[in-house]
């Protein structure tokens, strides 16, 4: 029982964690209140998520901050392109609905298609500028290459990132009382376990990271 309750034992490792998470979530709901930094904040929820992952040393409220920053400019401008592309699914989606026959079915299936296109780089885009440099453009494009060729990957994140809704969908008097934990504890926990995945996707695509090199190379 001391082994478990030790300072190094399991126990306090998941306290260790959960208390990681409570922190990070809170930070990421400071950083999303404007709601057009949600992007940055993402961005700096995954750096501080991943560092955990591969259990580098730093701290979490500076860490998260000093990335929150770092990744501004980007971050913004890729939240206000993913918004923008949503909307016009939505306002597509309007339309379809007043057609008939098979035509109807057509323009239903394409709609699914870019809906589907649009999920993949909203859960990818933000961890893989949180890892890699480079221009905002090959941050996107790389983070939907990485998604359409790490479906198991992609499928996974989208089981870990719907937690919230899957509970709502098999018991809503669960998910009601667990919204104060899916606030202050779900962001950082949902990243902390798609971080799980995203470091072994993005393992592939940084060789040198076994020689104590970061990857910054212009392409995945």
């Amino acid at each position: 029982m001391n082994g478990i309750f030790s300072l190094d034992g399991p126990m306090m490792r998941v306290l260790g964690k959960v208390a990681d998470c409570l922190v990070l979530s809170v930070m990421w709901l400071l950083g999303s209140i404007p709601l057009i930094t949600i992007g940055a904040s993402t961005a700096a929820l995954y750096t501080m998520t991943l560092r955990i992952i591969r259990a580098e040393e730093g701290k979490l409220i500076p860490g998260f901050w000093k990335a929150y920053w770092e990744n501004f400019r980007q971050g913004t401008v890729i939240h206000l392109i993913l918004t923008l592309l949503v909307l016009m699914i939505y306002i597509h989606s309007r339309s379809v609905q007043a057609m008939e026959g098979q035509i109807r079915m057509v323009f239903w299936a394409g709609t699914c298609l870019f809906g589907i296109i649009w999920l993949m780089e909203t859960l990818f885009v933000y961890p893989v500028l949180a890892r890699f440099s480079n221009s905002t453009g090959n941050i996107m494009k790389n983070a939907f290459l990485m998604a359409s060729g790490n479906v198991p990957v992609f499928f996974g994140v989208v089981l870990i990132t719907g937690l919230p809704l899957w509970t709502l969908l098999l018991n809503t008097q669960l998910f009601i009382s667990m919204v104060p934990a899916w606030i202050f504890i779900g962001p950082g926990l949902i990243a902390l376990l798609n971080s799980f995945l995203f470091h072994q996707c993005f393992r592939k695509y940084i060789p040198e990271e076994e020689s104590g090199e970061t990857g910054t190379e212009e392409e995945a």
